[in-house]
């Protein structure tokens, strides 16, 4: 059962969970975190997870954070995250 945009996306524990279903999530998170990225300050991946804490689990913002910086939506060095211009 899907639940509706406005919740945080929490996978059942011990399911494996299919790619459509990590692509939803991301698409989910991936907003938060690019807003929260835009105002140019540079912040670590545990700042960012803090952040988002009330929104999105520490996964989500793991894997969204993952994913932005294979795509070239934000850069990463290891430490740190901002975002690309």
């Amino acid at each position: 059962m899907r639940q509706p945009p406005h919740a945080p996306y929490v996978p059942a524990m011990g399911r494996f969970t299919s790619s459509a279903d990590a692509n939803a999530m991301i698409a989910h998170t991936a907003p938060a975190v690019l807003e929260l990225l835009g105002d140019g300050i540079v912040r670590s991946k545990k700042t960012i997870i803090a952040a988002l804490a009330g929104r999105h689990s520490k996964g989500e913002v793991e894997l969204t954070l993952m994913r932005l910086a294979v795509t070239g939506q934000v850069i990463w060095t290891g430490r740190r995250y901002w975002l690309a211009r």
